[in-house]
């Protein structure tokens, strides 16, 4: 079941133990909207980076390579389109990317979340992941608004206390995992139902799972396909299948899918810190403000294209301020992703940058698609 451990943080890896440092942690916008954090929230995040570190650590002395903790096999980096339409949106609510109806270059990396995914086939149960980058975004730390989504629409923690409790319980075997399970059911329940079958990686429905601001209000966001999903089932004996599907559909057929937001309209009933919870959709709907087009394209199998999906940093705090995440669970990610994604290229000899177009092959962004394995 070590499978679980990273399942909120998407990228890392690294050969040697890091300097601690909580100066990314206090550079943090101030608690807002019911959100909490102490000096308490800033050591467990520090203690599940370095549980985080000796997890990457071991798999890199296995292979020599690093990979992310997390989300590791890759099915694909598509060229996709993001076009807002904020109409539906109330005024106040027109904020970061959704503020004017206007389209962004995106790309999409789909993948399984895993550690050992490229051991596993794709017909095993997993968390499927939807990491989508838009570029060429103002008032971004990088200059891109990065979308991070699973096939979970509830987080599996609460909080921090929650968190890592959880990471120590996987640590500490199956007896400590089962006692987990007892005292905290509900977490429990999230984490067996989050990992699912897919039969297609563009036909399934993607969830942010933790909250986001959305200017004066929180929110949750989603990404569901256009059309209805075809007959087709899981294959048992293809470990790639999914990979597979992507490019042979993207050869023929653009794919459409519609993003919403959900704004918190019940923040009383819906808590910040407890992502485990659902929210009311007759009373907080999901609101249909974008469209997500991926592009009718080849070269997604190619070894550059793999080599620029394996090398490309997607970052919940990859965002405009006002969209910024929220709670406990992404304050640690603050931490963690920045560090481990900067770690993780340093292990690799390669470097952290951000495509600006559909051609990272080229130019000065062409090391996104160079890699060396040892």
């Amino acid at each position: 079941m070590k499978w679980m451990i990273p399942l909120a943080f998407l990228i890392s890896c690294q050969e040697a133990p890091i300097n601690r440092t909580t100066a990314n942690l206090f550079d943090l916008p101030p608690t807002e909207l019911g959100e909490t954090w102490s000096t308490k929230n800033e050591d467990q995040a520090h203690k599940i980076l370095a549980q985080t570190q000796e997890m990457v650590q071991t798999r890199a002395a296995s292979n020599g390579f690093m990979q992310r903790d997390a989300h590791p096999k890759a099915h694909g980096c598509v060229k996709a389109t993001f076009s807002v339409n904020n109409n539906v949106l109330p005024p106040e609510l027109r904020v970061g990317v959704f503020a004017k109806n206007k389209s962004y270059d995106a790309w999409i990396r789909y993948s399984n979340s895993d550690p050992d995914g490229e051991k596993k086939s794709d017909f095993e149960k997993d968390v499927r992941g939807m990491a989508v980058k838009l570029m060429n975004v103002e008032e971004t730390p990088v200059g891109s608004q990065d979308f991070l989504m699973i096939t979970a629409k509830e987080f599996f923690s609460k909080d921090g206390d929650d968190y890592l409790s959880l990471f120590n319980a996987l640590k500490g075997g199956s007896a400590r995992l089962a006692l987990y399970g007892i005292t905290h059911p509900l977490s429990a329940k999230r984490l067996l139902g989050a990992r699912i079958q897919i039969a297609h990686s563009l036909e399934t429905e993607y969830f942010s799972s933790t909250p986001y601001k959305l200017g004066p209000k929180s929110m949750r966001f989603k990404a569901k396909p256009c059309e209805a999903p075809s007959n087709d089932e899981p294959v048992k004996d293809d470990p790639f299948y999914l990979r597979k599907r992507i490019v042979e559909k993207l050869k023929k057929n653009e794919v459409c899918y519609n993003f919403f937001v959900q704004p918190n309209n019940e923040p009383k009933v819906n808590p910040i810190e407890d992502p485990r919870q659902g929210w009311n959709e007759e009373k907080s709907p999901y609101l249909n403000v974008a469209t997500i087009k991926i592009l009718k394209q080849e070269g997604i199998d190619s070894k550059a294209q793999l080599n620029f999906c394996e090398n490309v940093s997607m970052d919940p705090w990859h965002t405009h301020p006002e969209t910024r995440p929220l709670g406990q669970i992404n304050r640690m990610r603050a931490l963690i992703y920045q560090e481990i994604s900067r770690l993780r290229h340093e292990g690799n000899r390669t470097m952290v940058i951000e495509p600006i177009d559909h051609t990272p092959c080229e130019g000065p962004e062409k090391v996104l698609c160079e890699l060396s394995r040892k």
